[in-house]
This record gives C-alpha cells, sequence and structure tokens, in this order.
C-alpha cells in the first residue's frame, strides 16, 4: 500500500471537519443564519462518512498489537495514532451538537454515547500503550515535536461528550460530573507536562524540520479545549441545579487565560511557517490536518466566552476566528484532494 494512505494521521481530517460543523452551527444560532446549520450539518455527515472510510486503515493495526506497539514507539509520529479515538471523541460531540438539526435529540444523544464509550476506551488503551513505548525506549530530546499533545489532547475533549448526557438525563449528572472532571484532570496535567517537554525541546536542540511544521499549532488545541471544557461544565451544572455549581467565572477566566495564549502561540508557530516557506516550503501531507482542529478549538472556546459575556466585540472576534478556520479547512481538503487523486492514478 501507498505510505501515503498508511500515515497515521489521517483522522485528524474527522476531527477537523467535525469540529468545524460545530462552529457552523453554533454561529447559526448567535447569528441567526438557518443556512449555517445546514452547511453544519452537511460537515458532520462529511466527518461521518470520512470516519466510515478511514476506519480499516485503523482497525487494521488495532488487530495486531506487535505492529500496532511497534508503530506507537515512533517517536516522529506514533502519537498521531491518537487522532482516532480523538477524532471519534470530537466525532460524538458533534453528533450531539449538529445531529438534533436533522434527527431527534435523544438519538443524537445516543449517537454520542455509543461513540464517545468507543473513543474513550480506544483512547485509554492507546494513550497507555503509546506513554508505555515512549518510556521503554531511549529518545532524543530532538525527537519530542507537537504530535505528543494529541495524546492528552483527546481526554480533554472526552467531558464535552459528556455534557449532552447530563443535559438529557439530568439524574445522571451527579456521578457523570464527577467522570468528566476525571477526564478533565488527566487531559489538563499532562498537556502541562508534555508542553514543558515540547518548550525544553524547542530551546534547547535544533529547529525541527519542514515536515513537522504542523505539529507547532497543535498547542492551539488544547489550549482551546481546556477553556471551552471547563465553561461548558459550568455552564451545564448550573443550568442542571447541580449543588456547588453557581457561577460561570472560573471558566470564562481559563477560557480567556487559553485564548490569549492560544494567539500568542500562533504569532511564534506563524513565524516559524514564515520561515519554513522562504527555506523551501512544508511539503503537504495527512499531518496538515493538525492545522485544522486547533483552530477550530480556539474558535469554539472565543466564541463561547462571547456567548457567555454578551459581548460584541468578542462575538465579532468569534467570526474573525471562523472565517480564519473556513480558510484553513478549505485549504487543507483542497490539498488533500490533489494528494488523493494523485496517489490513485499512479
Amino acid at each position: 500500500m501507498n505510505p501515503v494512505h498508511q500515515h497515521p494521521a489521517w483522522f485528524g481530517s474527522v476531527m477537523g471537519t467535525g469540529a468545524t460543523s460545530i462552529v457552523l452551527v453554533t454561529q447559526s444560532e448567535t447569528w441567526d443564519l438557518p443556512w449555517l446549520a445546514w452547511l453544519g450539518v452537511a460537515f458532520l455527515l462529511l466527518a461521518t462518512g470520512l470516519a466510515i472510510v478511514l476506519w480499516p486503515r485503523y482497525g487494521r493495526r488495532l488487530v495486531r498489537r506487535q505492529e500496532l506497539v511497534s508503530e506507537l514507539s515512533d517517536p516522529g509520529h506514533g502519537a498521531m495514532l491518537a487522532t482516532l479515538p480523538a477524532g471519534l471523541l470530537v466525532l460524538a460531540v458533534a453528533w450531539a451538537r449538529v445531529g438534533p438539526e436533522i434527527i431527534p435529540t435523544t438519538v443524537a444523544v445516543w449517537i454520542d454515547i455509543v461513540l464517545a464509550v468507543i473513543g474513550v476506551i480506544l483512547a485509554t488503551g492507546i494513550g497507555i500503550v503509546w506513554a508505555n513505548a515512549i518510556a521503554s525506549n531511549t529518545n532524543d530530546l530532538a525527537s519530542v515535536n507537537g504530535g505528543w499533545l494529541i495524546p492528552p489532547v483527546m481526554n480533554l475533549i472526552v467531558p464535552l461528550t459528556i455534557v449532552p448526557v447530563m443535559l438529557e438525563y439530568p439524574e445522571q449528572a451527579p456521578w457523570l460530573m464527577v467522570v468528566a472532571f476525571a477526564f478533565f484532570g488527566i487531559g489538563t496535567v499532562l498537556f502541562m507536562a508534555m508542553f514543558t517537554l515540547i518548550m525544553t525541546r524547542l530551546a534547547l536542540r535544533p529547529r525541527q524540520v519542514a515536515q513537522m511544521a504542523p505539529s507547532l499549532w497543535i498547542p492551539l488545541a488544547p489550549a482551546g479545549v481546556l477553556g471551552f471544557g471547563l465553561l461548558r461544565l459550568l455552564q451545564t451544572g448550573e443550568e442542571i441545579g447541580l449543588p456547588g455549581f453557581d457561577g460561570t467565572t472560573a471558566g470564562i477566566i481559563v477560557a480567556s487565560m487559553g485564548v490569549g495564549f492560544g494567539l500568542w502561540w500562533a504569532l511564534f508557530a506563524g513565524l516559524e511557517q514564515i520561515r519554513l516557506r522562504r527555506e523551501g516550503g512544508v511539503p503537504f501531507h495527512p499531518g496538515w490536518w493538525g492545522y485544522v482542529f486547533p483552530v477550530a478549538a480556539m474558535t469554539l472556546s472565543i466564541m463561547a466566552i462571547g456567548t457567555s459575556l454578551d459581548s460584541a466585540p468578542m462575538k465579532a472576534a468569534g467570526v474573525i476566528a471562523t472565517l480564519v478556520l473556513a480558510l484553513v479547512w478549505v485549504l487543507v481538503a483542497v490539498r488533500t484532494i490533489r494528494l488523493v487523486t494523485k496517489t490513485a492514478s499512479r
């Protein structure tokens, strides 16, 4: 099989497309634009179709344990296999958020539950095997890259899959909220630890090669999801009347901190991108989908802050972020189609 088709980051297309569908539907509600909702539905169906088409490529890996462990041990690309559970978790959130536009809410929530359970099982298994594989090897600091953040990020998505379940079944919320914050804690602690390692690598080792450029943008994903997830959990707890949940101030503060860091990091990554383009450009590969989900995560966080504070400037910033996301998605999608067409003609 062509090496391109075996690239471990293909499921990043599901993550980016699914997250974009959530952004579009949220914007449709903010600005009362029904056509955006239908565009969001189209993106949801596209993300679902991509997941179905791509599943066999990952399913074969899951049943070949030795080959899976060997691939996860690769410090350059192993962590990108986590795009599979992360993609399923994003798709779960998307169905719960966008699905009610075309199917009953209860059905959408149950799709969310099924995808979330599968995603959590795979996330836990792949995350632990990857961590063990990395710990068992002697890797130089130069091998660390932004892709190592994907395993922590997938834990931060889990609480967002639980939010719709708590809203639909509030009587189950007390224990579900504990589970949600447990995964939130896993993702937060691992993100901080792994990001420290990435910063150390950037400071003490030579710059990464051009092929790894998309990994520089991945820190935007946990920065966006962390604040957005906390805000949604606090809003949900307050909405269903859980004891102790009587405000969302902490969520707004953390989300604002995440946006601030994300914008700073985007400037840093952007300068690196410009440098690489001047030095010969960045070769296209499926890892380019690593540009899309981080931008979508940051966009969702900006929009959530704007809605919570009813702030016109923040809502306007959300529109600008959505336009940037749309541009990035189209660019990567077009390049992906060209790549697939080119490899198919060989």
